[in-house]
């Protein structure tokens, strides 16, 4: 279930003489294959519906608007929309609207084949948001003015030599950032990610840094580490917050002066690589990271927000992972993709586009082409305040079995994609026979 961003839910501030910052009322608005930001009037109201581009910001060429379609209104309290009896209706988080009602900052108003998202946004945010549709840094340039933010900070952050420490949920996006970062700095070596929990935690530390023959049971040969791989280069520790703790004071002291000897070895040896370290918001907050090593990683973690926090950009990534393929999307199934709460984030997005796109034949995407979890959004519709989203249900064999493998045979990270304890996913994994440690490595 999407969660309502209610952030800044004020009215846009005046700043006459400079001393605060302005914030612009816009919908942020996208369809299949283009996206448009339509600035709201300071005072008065602005009229939406079907036209030529020729016609203005709030007219749009869609076959199912009517030709006057919804208005929205600056009265004293903010912003207020208004359904103007279209054939085909308007959505305002979910429910069809049937009333003026108030506008919240973060609010999901769906009309036509058109999505739109109602922000207060200040200037830095639209810099931002033009800086990377001119020069797009993840996946597809994004509209969502925090994600805007954070590219816009990553940008020159990578240029420095620092380390960096990258936090957000389970696939929304760490390791396409780390590897923007990476092709952003101009670093002429390789960019090596190493997932963290998929590494055995009797051979992390060779796995990390090399061995020399003999230096363990299983060291016929020398074997230079995956840390010297990336010397020149960019390394990314994904989930370092799984590591053992005794794990991160080895990794602590790499950082202290890039150098390390491998096992078996006592001569130290120095590489060039930037560190970029990922981990889950829940690992950083429940302590999961030592100290010390959240504070070498940089002044502050860069949280990159969940997609059920930026639904304006979910149609874009629809278009990206279809590749071309689909002609149009139904406007339920639209509606469907942007009221459900993405606990998998933009992974689970990729993966259920994949799923649709071998039942459509590649024409139109229709609401019966995806899980039932999705079309089952259309009747729970979007929260009206800030709530946590209710856990995933329980998963049946199959389900789990693939959730191991996304995980790489990791129940812990597969108990926080679920929003469950770990216990409960254990005794499932119990219940289903499933062996972990086979999805591991």
């Amino acid at each position: 279930m999407r969660s309502v961003d209610r952030t800044n839910d004020t009215e846009p501030e005046e700043s006459p003489s400079g001393n605060a910052p302005r914030r612009h009322a816009v919908l942020l608005t996208s369809s299949f294959g283009s996206r448009r930001e339509v600035r709201l009037p300071s005072e008065g109201s602005l009229t939406i519906g079907r036209g030529s581009a020729a016609s203005g910001a709030s007219f749009f060429d869609d076959r199912l608007l009517s030709r006057e379609h919804l208005r929205i209104t600056r009265t004293g309290r903010g912003y207020e929309i208004e359904d103007l009896g279209s054939t085909n209706g308007t959505f305002l988080d979910g429910p069809r609207l049937e009333r003026p009602t108030h506008l919240s900052s973060g609010a999901l108003v769906l009309f036509g084949n058109q999505v739109a998202v109602f922000r207060l946004v200040a200037d830095a945010e639209l810099t931002a948001l033009a800086q990377d549709a001119a020069t797009p840094f993840g996946l597809v340039s994004t509209s969502s003015p925090a994600l805007a933010l954070i590219y816009a900070r990553l940008r020159k952050l990578a240029r420095t030599e620092g380390e960096l420490l990258l936090v957000g949920e389970t696939g929304v996006g760490k390791e396409v950032c780390a590897r923007a970062i990476h092709r952003v700095s101009g670093r002429t070596g390789r960019f090596v990610a190493i997932n963290c929990t998929a590494l055995p935690a009797s051979l992390v530390e060779s796995e990390l840094f090399g061995h020399l023959a003999g230096a363990h049971s299983t060291a016929r040969a020398a074997k230079p580490g995956l840390v010297e791989a990336a010397d020149g280069g960019t390394l990314l520790l994904d989930e370092i917050g799984d590591m053992a703790p005794e794990l991160q004071t080895k990794i602590f002291r790499f950082l202290q002066d890039r150098t390390f000897s491998p096992l078996g070895s006592t001569k130290p040896r120095r590489v060039d690589v930037r560190v970029i370290a990922a981990t889950t918001r829940q690992a950083v907050g429940a302590g999961a990271l030592g100290g010390d090593l959240v504070a070498r990683l940089g002044a502050e973690p860069l949280v990159i927000p969940p997609l059920r926090k930026r639904p304006e950009e979910i149609l874009s990534l629809v278009a990206h992972f279809a590749e071309g393929t689909l002609r149009e999307i139904e406007p339920a199934a639209v509606r469907a993709l942007c009221l459900y709460g993405w606990p998998l984030n933009v992974r689970e997005l990729e993966k259920t586009i994949a799923h649709a796109l071998a039942l459509t034949a590649g024409v139109r995407l229709r609401l019966e082409h995806l899980p039932a979890a999705i079309r089952g959004a259309l009747q729970r519709g979007a929260p009206m305040e800030v709530r946590r989203r209710d856990p995933r249900p329980a998963p049946d064999a199959n389900e789990l079995e693939q959730l191991l493998k996304q995980h790489d045979g990791n129940v812990a990270s597969v108990a926080r994609a679920l929003d469950r304890k770990w216990n409960v996913v254990w005794r499932w994994v119990v219940k289903y026979k499933l062996r972990p440690e086979k999805f591991r490595g």
